[in-house]
């Protein structure tokens, strides 16, 4: 029964659109257009005058500033921007968020508009740095003029014969206007010049019938009686005839070679700006005239065309109602199943994301538990009800395989790289051994050190994997200076000796954010040499901020463009998932490893051009992984001496052709590591995991012991600094470099 009603209601509608239709479309279609014409042109097409007006004068004084680029020229430029801003968001506001969006007619056009102004900045950016040639940026200005005049043109054609020569005027001023303020621009042009070339001479002329061809043929045949008398005033005016006069001598001007330039400009172009003013704004008050005109006459004709066919549509009101009352039945009991279907969706559209998070999290769920089922009425929503909680459920299982596989992937990559990574240790371990072993070897040792610091890139890439796969790694028990922390950062690199650590600021890392700070500058360190000619020096430095301390590593490459900069920062700014990296098949996992890591403890990572043309990688590092620096204890070594410590005693020199013995450094668990000054090992090594390669035949390594083997300089007490004398005898040169230490303190 319902479908029958529903049926029969349909037919009836159906009918009853047709006649409609048939009687009143065209009528009501036709003053429908003429509204929407007027409201568009009234709104987006009055609005846009002043932005019409401020294009010409700002490609006027925009030509001036190319030729002769003063400072008096670029302040009146700055000016005119201004007012062409103004009408800018005149025209975006009233022709976008005023008119509605039934009224856009012709609305494609004013997109084109807004398309046009898009590349203003960048256009005004060229005429600012005085790149391209000067044509090519007066060309934009009048593209963008040419595009609003065939938006008024659209707007001409109206579904009316009088309305439609009416509006053949209106466009014919706006290009005689347009002509009018060409020959303006290239005078200006040619008067900061001092000259005019050829292609400027022979723009001039097209412009000057341009706008001469429009006057007399399409719009003073086709004004009404008030504009036409209004035209005819500006004709017989005294500035009418001066700009007539100097487009004569303009044009006849002599020339100086074969090219057609004219070299000398004749004295008549002296009277020209006290012509052009008030002629622009004479004609620009008929522009204004014109367009209110023609608007006020749309509307009556809109108005007009409405009023025959109200009575159609009264008349079928009538039988709408009569078939409304029919159908209410029918639509009250599908409207109260379509609510128990959208209770249901949403309801398991606000859980969905909760179990599937659940499911991702390792927590078990019953599908048939957490989605409500459907009821048990008997109806054509029975079926879409089923269906439903069919999919939703298979969406559940289909979500716990998936966070299974991902659960299990992980700690498969875990477990793998955790065994890699004691491979490696083992390896780098081995190397220490022998780079001790011969120490008075130096070929041997470089060679040993080239093999370490490949090492040391693997473990770090595999302490990266760690990291991503989730799982729990050693961290430090000591905090780290931020000067030690970029040294051994440089040393996880294939160039340590490139790396010019600048760092002398008294920072200090917290143990439990030295592992990733750590990755995270070697990281970028490796980004910098990598793209850096193979002699040059990537520069590492800090700044001092009030959220924390930046580092900034510049290196000497060759840059990037400025869309790369945006994508790049994106990625450091918003990681993206495994999922995408997948999608998008890009092997390229270093800005994803640091947008992580600098993620886990809120660094903000960004990349940018620096001054020499190559990149500078900057790393904000919060006051949350930051910490006092701790105090020296006894019989302890500092985590890296600070650089330029006044406290420090100088290191033992060695003998030329002897290698450099290694200096213990503390590793991440507390104990006691061996690195040579270009390398230490950092991350979370630990060196008693994992076998040894060659172990079995070479001896056992002693078992090392805290302060057992240091240099015998560095195990004599500091000798104590004399306190300051006012009295004593101390040169300039003194004075300077402890004010300079205190200062940089």
């Amino acid at each position: 029964m319902r479908a029958r009603l529903v049926l029969v209601a349909t037919v009836a509608v159906t009918a009853l659109v047709i006649l409609v239709a048939v009687n009143a479309a065209h009528d009501w279609e036709q003053q429908a257009a003429l509204r929407s014409d007027s409201a568009t042109g009234e709104l987006g097409g009055e609005a846009s005058l002043p932005l019409f007006v401020g294009a010409q004068a700002e490609r006027r004084l925009t030509a001036v500033y190319l030729a002769d680029p003063t400072k008096a020229n670029r302040a009146a430029l700055e000016k005119q921007r201004a007012v062409t801003d103004r009408g800018i968001a005149s025209f975006r506001h009233l022709s976008g968020s005023e008119l509605e969006a039934g009224q856009r007619h012709k609305w494609e056009y004013v997109v084109r508009v807004y398309d046009k102004l898009d590349a203003l900045t960048e256009v005004r950016q060229r005429a600012d740095t005085l790149v391209g040639p000067a044509d090519e940026v007066t060309g934009y200005y009048s593209e963008l003029l040419v595009t609003m005049i065939e938006f008024y043109q659209a707007l001409s054609a109206m579904d009316d014969a009088q309305l439609t020569a009416e509006t053949r005027a209106l466009v014919g001023l706006f290009w005689a206007s347009e002509g009018l303020s060409q020959q303006d621009m290239l005078i200006a042009q040619a008067r900061a010049e001092d000259r005019m070339s050829a292609g400027e001479r022979a723009a001039f002329a097209e412009a000057y019938g341009t706008q001469r061809v429009m006057y007399e043929r399409w719009i003073a045949p086709y004004l009404p009686a008030p504009d036409k008398a209004a035209y005819e005033r500006i004709v017989a005016g005294d500035a009418w005839k001066t700009k007539e006069k100097v487009e004569e001598a303009l044009i006849s001007a002599p020339t100086a070679d074969a090219s057609g330039a004219v070299k000398e400009l004749p004295r008549e172009l002296e009277r020209w700006d006290g012509s052009y003013g008030p002629l622009a704004e004479q004609l620009g008050a008929l522009n204004l005239a014109r367009t209110q005109g023609l608007l006020a006459h749309g509307y009556e004709r809109a108005d007009e065309v409405r009023d025959q066919v109200v009575w159609q549509i009264a008349l079928s009101l009538t039988a709408v109602l009569l078939i409304a009352f029919l159908i209410i039945g029918v639509i009250r009991s599908v409207t109260r199943r379509l609510r128990a279907m959208q209770s249901l969706a949403e309801d398991t559209a606000e859980r969905l994301p909760e179990l599937v998070g659940r499911l991702q999290q390792g927590h078990h769920v019953e599908a048939a538990d957490e989605i409500p089922q459907p009821s048990g009425r008997r109806d054509e929503f029975t079926g879409v009800e089923r269906g439903l909680a069919t999919a939703l459920a298979m969406t559940i299982e289909v979500a716990a395989r998936q966070a299974a596989d991902r659960r299990g992937f992980s700690d498969f990559v875990a477990a793998t790289t955790a065994r890699a990574l004691n491979l490696v240790n083992g390896q780098l371990d081995t190397l220490s051994a022998l780079e001790l072993k011969y120490q008075q070897e130096p070929a041997v040792v470089s060679d040993l050190i080239d093999v370490d610091h490949l090492g040391s890139q693997a473990r770090r890439h595999l302490d990266n994997l760690l990291s991503l796969a989730g799982a729990v790694q050693q961290t430090y028990t000591e905090p780290k200076s931020l000067a030690a922390l970029v040294q051994d950062a440089a040393a996880e690199t294939h160039a340590p000796t490139r790396v010019k650590n600048k760092i002398s600021a008294n920072v200090w890392i917290g143990p439990g954010a030295v592992n990733d700070v750590l990755h995270v500058v070697s990281a970028l360190l490796d980004n910098a040499l990598a793209f850096s000619p193979p002699d040059a020096d990537v520069r590492v430095s800090h700044v001092t901020a009030v959220n924390g301390a930046a580092v900034e590593i510049e290196d000497r490459g060759k840059g990037m463009t400025p869309e790369a900069y945006a994508r790049a920062n994106g990625i450091l700014s918003d990681p993206p998932t495994f999922e995408t990296i997948a999608r998008k098949r890009d092997g390229r996992l270093g800005l994803f490893v640091v947008a992580n890591l600098a993620r886990r403890h809120h660094l903000l990572v960004s990349l940018r051009r620096s001054d020499y043309g190559g990149t500078t990688a900057v790393a904000l590092l919060p006051h949350t992984v930051q910490c006092p620096q701790p105090a020296h204890r006894p019989n302890s070594t500092p985590a890296v001496a600070p650089a330029a410590l006044p406290a420090q005693p100088p290191l033992p020199t060695t003998p030329p052709g002897q290698p450099v013995l290694p200096r213990r450094l503390p590793g991440p668990a507390g104990e006691q590591r061996t690195s040579l000054p270009v390398r230490t090992h950092t991350g979370s090594e630990d060196a008693g995991t994992g076998p040894v390669p060659g172990a079995a035949s070479a001896p056992r390594l002693p078992k090392r012991r805290p302060q057992s083997h240091m240099a015998p300089q560095l195990a004599e007490p500091v000798p104590a600094r004399p306190g300051y004398d006012p009295a004593g005898d101390r040169s300039p040169e003194e004075v300077a470099a402890t004010w300079g230490s205190w200062q940089r303190s």
